[in-house]
């Protein structure tokens, strides 16, 4: 992977962790952390530690499922 692309990639990362922290609807705020999780486990790839990708990716996809299922919960109940 090239530095540039590696560079992007924490840049993104960055910018993610401050959308989530940021941003004030629930569900956006969820999809961003997805994104997050999805870029680190893209850099844990590229330093070579797949087994932690693989786990990051894992976890990632099923916190973001559970949350935009409570998300969506919250909402109906609200209404």
């Amino acid at each position: 992977m090239p530095d540039w692309l590696v560079f992007l990639l924490l840049t993104l990362l960055i910018v993610a962790a401050l959308g989530v922290i940021f941003i004030r609807s629930l569900l956006y705020a969820v999809i961003i952390f997805g994104g997050f999780s999805l870029i680190m486990a893209l850099l844990w790839q590229h330093f070579n530690a797949p087994d932690i990708a693989i786990m990051e990716a894992a976890v990632g996809v099923g916190t973001t499922v559970l949350m935009v299922a409570v998300v969506t919960r919250i909402r109906r109940a609200q209404e």
